[in-house]
């Protein structure tokens, strides 16, 4: 322990001597560590955090496909999920939620607009968590039986609904005698059964569950699944049951389960989607520019040590053994790392902070970010890993260096200094390497994104407000009060000043909204039983692909002759007619549509084709759709769409509320800008360019100044041979470009290693990410340009003081 303290205590001293180098190797080290922390910090919070349930590795997603090729919505029937609870399977739970929407009414009359949970038996006890308060019971479940023929509607028991925490708090100041208590919506009066967990969060943001009396061979899918796996059990087992349940789910139900599979995903990894491999790709990208901030600082310190030559020439001389060197030379790479870190440290902080405050916070699992010991033994790891990294080389460089060559190395020839010259050359070889690999990394993803960005959604979200309404409940007792308040509502809004257009639909694109998806048959065809045609359907009014700014390409819009007693129109988009009417005209052409099977009698007409629109995400291609027409249908709840020329929206969405409740004063009214929408599909993709740009950026500028600080110092080595040439009749120029090809060969080399890792790791990287190619020239060439052009540049300055030196003032003896 005395032996360390010394250390400790002469490494201070020798650092302090030089005030300079140990200020310029603590800044580069907290950059590179700072940055670690903080995307560090960023996946533990999304990847490595355990969720807030017991044994969570064994919670999973369930989704289903089909492996034929049809549209799907990929969720489950409540049959599918039914299955699942048999005792003799792997699985310990199997329970779903389907989403909804009412209308909350507060004691003040205001209404507001929540988002509710249908959820089947089971379900918070598939998470292990214990009710805060009582919970459902197994008679909430159990479908009720049909009321006798000919007898009139009686009022049953009110529907049992569970409350979150968050609610049961601000709603009702935490009543401990709020079971059974009345909860009014607008639509119905709930009976409150039960209060979730305090850190019940499935699915995110959920505040109200009602029991969902789904019969056992429901083959609708359009519920959301999750499972357990029982103690011990393994996945792959599971899988395994569960596609022996679904073959038997086919011979049942042959037209709603023939070619389906289950697809489990586990938990967390459903929650964080693709959010996970862009930080693993950003967190290996500051990993890369950690490591490009500890070759900056081994350059510092090999050029510092070529300086302290003869300090540990005497010391070997008075007898320190080179491991005593070694140590030596370590403890001070350790508290310059260690002085990095804790810099870092408050790097990270306020990195993670800016981040959040750019939008990270509206990303899963990202609402708060936590320095938690986890966090903090990383740090403490990168410390000991960088300080080793840093002294490695110096140290043995030095210790393995006998006396006369410490002793020529000091001396102020220079002419020993090849060996260090060789390491510094290494080094800065592998600056410009890594440089170019971060480089066309964020140049990936920044094509990536633009790529994304440029997509053709098939609609315009610029200047246009959305928002929620719902016709339900006592005020529209019939599909022709739906038909007339709607058809009211939209002329109400399309005489306010500012609105070029209004239209509502079913679902709105990117809003993740349930649609339907139905099989088809053809007027005079016939259902293909082992390849049926499939398709999404859609509600749309009149002049609502106006209002999305949505192209009719063929056809007819909606019209006033489109009424519930008429022949069902519909209008597909242009995927639809590829894939189903490849050589036909589409207009007039008839199908019918239905699951799970079509009802040859109830067949509708195509009047319209417009353009595809990418409903689920800008990623993914459109699928078959057709649009048919909400006059024709009682469908209650819609998003309305409104186009607007004005810059300020506000007065627009004030005068839109007025009229909205000047209709129906319990409707509540929140707004949202089409564009925000758009943009928080990409917010993941964004996130990971913007904090990739900025690593490529400071890889650049540590590369500029590893470049430079090598040159310089072996030109500095040098100077009485070039000044010798100089005075031999040298030109400077001649001086100048003898400089510059030493650079450039250092360049030429890291460029080549940079180039061939570069596109190794880019063909990782394109199988994670969206529009990202490995081969892409265009990028890989970028990435040589700009790190030649740094490199180049930070060469120059020594060569042109070098072409400078003044040969008669260099060798003038002392």
């Amino acid at each position: 322990m005395g032996t360390f303290v010394q250390d400790v205590r002469f490494a201070i001293r020798s650092l302090v001597k030089s005030p300079a180098f140990p200020l310029a190797a603590i800044a580069t080290l907290a950059l590179g560590i700072g940055a670690t922390t903080a995307i560090f910090s960023t996946l533990n919070a999304v990847l490595l955090k355990p969720l807030p349930y017991p044994n969570a590795e064994d919670l999973y997603s369930l989704r289903t496909t089909l492996t034929d090729g049809r549209v799907t919505t990929g969720f489950l029937s409540g049959g599918e999920v039914y299955r699942l609870n048999d005792p003799s399977l792997s699985i310990a739970r199997a329970a779903a939620f389907n989403p909804g929407d009412l209308t909350l009414m507060h004691d003040d009359g205001t209404p507001q607009h929540v988002r509710v949970y249908g959820v089947t038996e089971g379900y918070f006890e598939l998470f292990g968590l214990p009710m805060t308060k009582g919970g459902f019971e197994h008679n909430d479940f159990v479908p009720l039986p049909p009321p006798p023929p000919n007898t009139p509607p009686t009022q049953g028991p009110l529907p049992p609904v569970v409350i979150s925490y968050r609610i049961w708090q601000s709603l009702y100041n935490s009543d401990p005698q709020i079971v059974g208590k009345p909860i009014r919506f607008v639509e119905v009066t709930a009976n409150i059964s039960g209060v979730a967990p305090k850190d019940f969060d499935t699915p995110h943001g959920a505040d109200f569950w009602f029991a969902q009396r789904t019969p056992p061979n429901d083959v609708n899918h359009g519920q959301e699944a999750f499972m357990r796996l029982k103690p011990g059990a393994t996945i792959d087992r599971a899988k395994s049951e569960m596609a022996t349940v679904m073959a038997g789910l086919a011979k049942e139900f042959p037209a709603a389960d023939r070619n389906r599979v289950y697809v489990p995903t586990p938990l967390v990894d459903a929650i964080v989607g693709d959010l996970g491999p862009i930080l693993v790709i950003v967190m290996s990208a500051t990993a890369l520019l950690l490591l490009l901030a500890c070759v900056n600082v081994t350059n510092l310190l090999l050029a510092r040590g070529s300086a302290r030559a003869r300090e540990m020439a005497v010391r070997v001389s008075l007898g320190a053994g080179r491991g005593r060197i070694v140590r030596q030379l370590l403890t001070e790479s350790i508290l310059l790392s260690a002085a990095g870190a804790i810099i870092g440290v408050v790097i990270a902080a306020a990195g993670v902070r800016a981040l959040l405050d750019l939008g990270a916070a509206r990303l899963p699992r990202l609402e708060a970010v936590t320095f938690d010991s986890r966090v903090l033994l990383f740090t403490l790891g990168v410390l000991v890993v960088t300080g080793v990294l840093v002294g490695f080389a110096p140290a043995i460089r030095l210790a393995r260096t006998d006396v006369r060559t410490l002793l020529n190395e000091s001396g102020r020839s220079n002419s020993g200094g090849r060996a260090t010259a060789r390491w510094l050359s290494a080094m800065t070889i592998a600056e410009i390497a890594l440089a170019i690999m971060l480089v066309a990394a964020a140049g990936w993803l920044v094509r990536g994104f633009a790529t994304l960005r440029d997509v053709d959604a098939g609609f315009v979200p610029d200047n246009r407000v959305i928002f929620d309404v719902s016709f339900q409940g006592q005020r529209y007792p019939n599909p022709d009060s739906v038909h007339a308040a709607r058809n009211d509502m939209l002329d109400a809004i399309r005489a306010i000043h500012g609105v070029n257009a209004v239209g509502a639909t079913s679902s709105y694109p990117m809003r993740g909204t349930q649609e339907n998806s139905l099989i088809l048959q053809l007027h005079g065809g016939t259902v293909d039983a082992t390849n049926p045609m499939g398709s999404r359907q859609r509600f749309v009014t009149a002049g609502l692909f106006a209002a999305m700014g949505t192209k009719l390409e063929q056809g007819r819009d909606f019209g006033p002759g489109d009424l519930p007693n008429t022949d069902p129109s519909v209008i597909v988009n242009r995927t639809f007619v590829k894939r189903y009417l490849p050589d036909r005209d589409p207009i007039g052409v008839k199908f019918a549509a239905g699951y799970p099977q079509p009802n040859p009698n109830n067949e509708v007409t195509i009047v319209g084709v417009v353009d595809d629109v990418r409903q689920k995400s800008l990623d993914l291609d459109a699928e078959p759709a057709f649009y048919s027409a909400l006059s024709q249908v009682p469908f209650r709840r819609m998003t309305m769409v409104v186009s607007t020329s004005l810059a300020d929206v506000g007065p627009l969405e004030s005068a839109i509320r007025d009229a909205v409740r000047k209709q129906d004063p319990q409707m509540p009214i929140d707004f949202e800008l089409a564009s925000n929408i758009v943009a928080a599909t990409t917010s993941r993709q964004e996130l990971g360019m913007t904090l990739m740009l900025v690593f490529g950026t400071v890889a650049v500028l540590l590369s500029a100044v590893g470049i430079y600080g090598v040159v310089a110092y072996a030109t500095a080595q040098r100077r009485s041979e070039l000044a010798t040439r100089l005075a031999l009749g040298s030109t400077p120029l001649g001086v100048f470009w003898l400089v510059m090809r030493q650079g450039g060969l250092l360049a030429l080399v890291g460029t080549g290693i940079g180039l061939v890792t570069a596109y190794s790791t880019g063909r990782i990287v394109s199988s994670q990410l969206y529009a990202i190619r490995a081969s892409d020239p265009l990028m890989l060439t970028a990435a040589i340009v700009i790190v030649a052009s740094i490199a180049a540049f930070a060469t120059m300055i020594p060569a042109w003081r070098a072409a400078r030196l003044s040969p008669s003032h260099v060798l003038r003896p002392d």
